[in-house]
């Protein structure tokens, strides 16, 4: 064997505590690939860090390092260390040698220790000498978080991860400052320790997660603290409700709904109806103000606190932290049409409380809203859909956003603002349009109704229209494990067909994808979208613009993000500083690789000055933005859609399911180019253009969700 090791008495190594994956946040939701779900165990764990490549051999050194992280856990002993004592450190290993070095760390005779591990993991099944991947050696690390070290009562996790003294239960957390405070509800203050972790308990099950998801909204929240009183672990001792949401509001919308900004430099609030002004001092709520019905407060951020001040500036308050305004009525608050962002020409209302704190941004505010997740959709689901659309549309968008929603609470990715989602793209678009009562008759008809699949709620995502047939997720996303693409292929967000007579799609050849894209009489449940079908046309000036112009872009955002999907192949180097990058004179487009959905995964723009490889649909739209501004055109960039319209300067390509028409001249260099697409939107998931198709010819809401998202149950959950 190419590991010894010297005999070492693991005895004292204590086991752990039963863990079963229970809405962790996933990739993107339910995975096929084996063994994903346990390296998405192992990274919330902080044992597995991301962006290693699990697909490849693991080595000697790499896998006791892992072994002896896992088994040390957080205790503050040292219970094993045997790194220096592995030979042929990066030679891979074997299996025969994982499974015995495994079982020596779990306390069992080196003879027993193969046969007894191999037990535990009865879905690994390899010869003696075959290697391992990073992805099987989670496997084996999972298997053993389930088992009791030998001579132990418990599992590992128990002892080395739940760790800490003194529980103290609080309500609802809110906010996490700075890493190092934790802010309950009613004011109390905790100092975090640098290594904190963060469980969730239900029942006799425990499972890791992300600190947000404690912080935010978990109740009963039971706190560990080390010797010095710091908090070292966070455990949820009741089930989440995910009855209500924390969204961050922008302080503007871009044209396509992503934000512009979340920091305020003031805010003004109009009270519709009366409204108090609380803040909380040693946990009782103290109310500062009662602003009267058309009354105006302005806030500000003065030296990093609250400031606010009435319309007539009698009342001036300032204050360290929080300011909460809650309504004796259920719509009650209301931006000031003058001075703040009134989207799509309204003014927005908003339901439940407001919170206005000091941002990261010296001088600004951030704002966030925390409502009932119903009233929550309300907000959400006439903006994603026209109100004229069949009555099945709204329970379909309903319940796609209801579940969309819960995942995004799950993520965490507003923690930083103690939010959980946005009012943007970046989540779902929420009070950009009045309430419609129909709607809101739709959600309350399927109120707490999510879709689920393996038991978890799925990551419901949808787009606005297809081309015919729907993507496959990973032929869009990347897997952030190891920021690798094609990504991690999830059960219910694969390529389905939308044109009735023509279940599967042929597009092996660039010439059948132009056919099928310049097709305007492709019937599909889909038609009736404007963007259907589209048509851009430019020059190779206005290309070699915009390309100019947007690859150092998406390659800064590329490097930012620590992935490498924007990249040269040949050539001058792709420098996203370079503001005089150029790619020379355009020479080709060429589609490296189609999805499954006919959607362009890759693609490479040749120049006289080098190859540029772009991968990835956002990517590619971005680089290939068809407005004025980016192609530097005489006339404004038009195009032309599917009902004879035309749309004007639009910000970024519609869709990646596209293919070029190349017009060169008699020297074959290109004149041309004519961008023949369908669809808009990323692709995956629920098309809603197809929603409206389907209800239109019939179809129950629960016939569209289960059209969409393959193998999907429907269940209320409040």
């Amino acid at each position: 064997m190419s590991i010894q090791l010297k005999t070492v008495n693991v005895g004292i190594i204590l086991s752990l505590l039963f863990i079963l994956i229970l809405g962790a946040v996933p990739v993107n939701g339910a995975i096929l690939t084996t063994y994903v779900k346990e390296a998405e165990f192992l990274t919330q764990l902080q044992v597995l860090s991301t962006g290693m490549d699990l697909n490849k051999e693991v080595t000697s050194l790499q896998f006791v390092t892992y072994l002896e992280d896992l088994v040390n856990g957080r205790g503050s002993d040292v219970l094993v260390n045997l790194t220096s004592q592995v030979t042929l450190p990066e030679t891979p290993i074997s299996y025969q040698e994982a499974l015995t070095i495994a079982g020596i760390f779990m306390g069992y005779s080196r003879d027993s220790s193969y046969s007894k591990v191999r037990d535990l993991t009865p879905d690994l099944t390899k010869k003696d000498q075959d290697h391992l991947t990073g992805y099987e050696m989670t496997y084996i690390c999972y298997q053993l978080l389930h088992t009791r070290r030998e001579g132990q009562q418990v599992l590992l996790l128990e002892e080395r991860y739940i760790v800490g003294s003194n529980p103290k239960i609080v309500d609802k957390a809110i906010d996490i400052k700075d890493s190092q405070l934790i802010l309950d509800e009613n004011g109390g203050i905790f100092h975090l320790a640098k290594d904190v972790q963060a469980f969730v308990l239900s029942g006799e099950e425990i499972q890791p997660v992300s600190l947000s998801r404690i912080v935010l909204g978990m109740a009963e929240v039971k706190l560990f603290f080390d010797q010095t009183g710091q908090v070292k672990t966070v455990v949820s001792t009741a089930g989440y409700s995910p009855s209500r949401i924390r969204v961050l509001l922008s302080q503007e919308l871009d044209q396509l709904g992503g934000s512009k900004s979340y920091d305020f430099s003031e805010i003004q609030i109009k009270a519709t109806q009366p409204f108090k002004i609380v803040v909380f001092k040693d946990g009782v709520e103290e109310t500062e103000l009662v602003a009267e019905k058309n009354e105006v407060i302005t806030f500000t951020n003065q030296d990093g606190q609250v400031r606010f001040i009435t319309q007539n500036g009698k009342v001036t308050r300032l204050i360290a932290g929080r300011v909460y305004l809650k309504s004796y009525y259920s719509h009650t608050i209301c931006f000031d049409p003058l001075l703040s962002s009134p989207r799509r020409g309204n003014v927005p209302v908003y339901a439940g409380v407001l919170e206005i704190f000091p941002s990261e941004k010296t001088g600004y505010l951030n704002l966030v809203n925390e409502l009932p997740l119903e009233m929550y959709l309300r907000k959400v689901v006439p903006g994603q859909i026209p109100s004229s659309w069949p009555k099945e549309t709204f329970k379909v968008q309903a319940i796609a956003a209801r579940s969309y929603a819960i995942t995004q609470i799950n993520r965490g990715k507003f923690k930083d603002y103690s939010a959980h989602v946005d009012d943007s793209t970046a989540s779902q678009i929420y009070n950009n349009i009045v309430e419609v009562p129909e709607i809101n008759e739709a959600i309350a008809e399927t109120e707490g109704v999510v879709a689920l699949h393996s038991g978890q709620v799925i990551d419901a995502v949808y787009f606005s229209t297809s081309p015919g047939f729907t993507a496959n997720n990973e032929e869009v996303w990347h897997s952030y494990l190891d920021n690798h693409f094609p990504g991690i292929s999830v059960p219910y967000l694969r390529s389905i067909s939308l044109v009735p007579y023509n279940p599967t799609l042929n597009l092996d050849t660039e010439a059948k994808a132009l056919a099928f894209f310049k097709n305007q009489s492709t019937g599909g449940y889909d038609s009736s979208s404007p963007y259907y079908r589209w048509m851009i046309e430019l020059t190779r000036e206005e290309l070699e613009n915009t390309i100019n112009q947007n690859l150092p872009l998406r390659k800064k955002a590329d490097t930012i993000q620590g992935t490498d999907f924007v990249r040269c192949l040949q050539g001058y180097n792709l420098n996203p500083d370079d503001t005089g990058f150029t790619i020379g004179q355009l020479q080709d487009l060429r589609v490296v690789q189609r999805g499954a959905g006919g959607n362009i995964m890759i693609l490479d723009i040749v120049g006289s000055y080098g190859t540029y490889r772009v991968m990835k649909e956002y990517n590619i739209r971005y680089v290939l933005r068809p407005n004025q501004e980016e192609t530097g055109s005489t006339d404004e960039v038009i195009i032309q859609t599917h009902d004879g319209g035309e749309v004007i300067n639009y910000p970024i390509l519609p869709s990646a399911f596209a293919a070029f028409e190349i017009i060169r001249n008699l020297q074959n260099e290109i004149e041309k180019v004519k961008i023949y697409g369908g669809g808009m939107g990323h692709g995956v998931g629920l098309s809603q253009w197809g929603m409206k198709g389907l209800a239109l010819e019939g179809s129950t809401y629960e016939e569209i969700l289960k059209h969409f998202y393959q193998g999907i149950t429907l269940e209320k959950i409040y």
